[in-house]
């Protein structure tokens, strides 16, 4: 799972909730266990996730680009 980059922002599906408008802060692995933390761009939320719940991520940033323009 290395899809993240540094200006990228992202739509994650985890356990069967979406969070979205979230940017790439790190990775760990713990005891095998792989940690992936994003941070909500709009509220400042931090979340980390287990990566074996994500279910999908998506990267929004061509989306909002298309949008915007």
């Amino acid at each position: 799972m290395n899809i993240f980059t540094d200006k990228g922002i992202y739509e994650v599906v985890y356990k069967g909730r979406h969070f979205s408008f979230l940017s790439f802060i790190r990775k760990d692995c713990i005891c095998d266990v792989c940690y992936i933390t994003l941070k909500n761009i709009l509220t400042g939320e931090m979340f980390t996730f287990d990566k074996s719940g994500i279910l999908g991520i998506r990267e929004m940033s061509g989306a909002l680009e298309a949008s915007a323009g």
